[in-house]
């Protein structure tokens, strides 16, 4: 696949794709006890599927289980769906943004979603990575907060989420998440 990338946008209806807000009707009873809806994103290798993703509501939580297989953020595949009406399930200080369809140019001054290509990791270590590779998952998006829309909440810490698909299930997870 060539690298693609999205960005972030003052919130639109039109556009499916988005971070923040309440989650998605068809999710949001599944979305564990301790979890907040983050993001749901168009899944850039199915055109009828979505990747809603999920973080842990405890910032000491998300900080310990931050690297595969015990991270605090988990991601679902689904159909699209409407906004749901869970706002217990809101992460009130990220606001609501949409999110841009693909396009083979990064078209911001920052990265906000990549896919595909080789990861841009803020802390270059092998640990971050290593059991994911072991396992059979390569590196397949991230979400960079320093392409965030002005005036968003950091919910990474001025952070990046790196997601991994599995080479064989095609299965997509929330690999790891750094902070600068």
């Amino acid at each position: 696949m060539n690298e693609l990338y999205a960005t972030c946008l003052i919130y639109d209806k039109t556009l499916e794709a988005r971070i923040g807000g309440k989650p998605p009707k068809v999710i949001e009873n599944d979305i564990p006890k301790d979890y907040n809806f983050y993001a749901v994103i168009n899944h850039p290798e199915k055109q009828d599927k979505m990747l809603s993703i999920v973080i842990h509501n405890n910032l000491d939580v998300l900080l310990e289980n931050n690297i595969y297989p015990d991270i605090s953020v988990k991601v679902i595949e689904h159909e699209y769906s409407e906004i749901g009406d869970r706002e217990d399930k809101v992460i009130s200080d990220l606001g609501i943004f949409s999110i841009s369809n693909y396009a083979t140019d990064n078209l911001s001054e920052f990265l906000f979603i990549k896919v595909g290509g080789e990861p841009r990791l803020i802390q270059p270590k092998s640990y971050f990575y290593e059991k994911l590779e072991k396992d059979n998952y390569s590196f397949f998006l991230q979400i960079e907060e320093e392409g965030y829309y002005d005036g968003m909440d950091y919910v990474f810490m001025y952070g990046a989420l790196y997601l991994y698909k599995h080479n064989v299930t095609g299965e997509i997870i929330a690999g790891f998440w750094q902070y600068s």
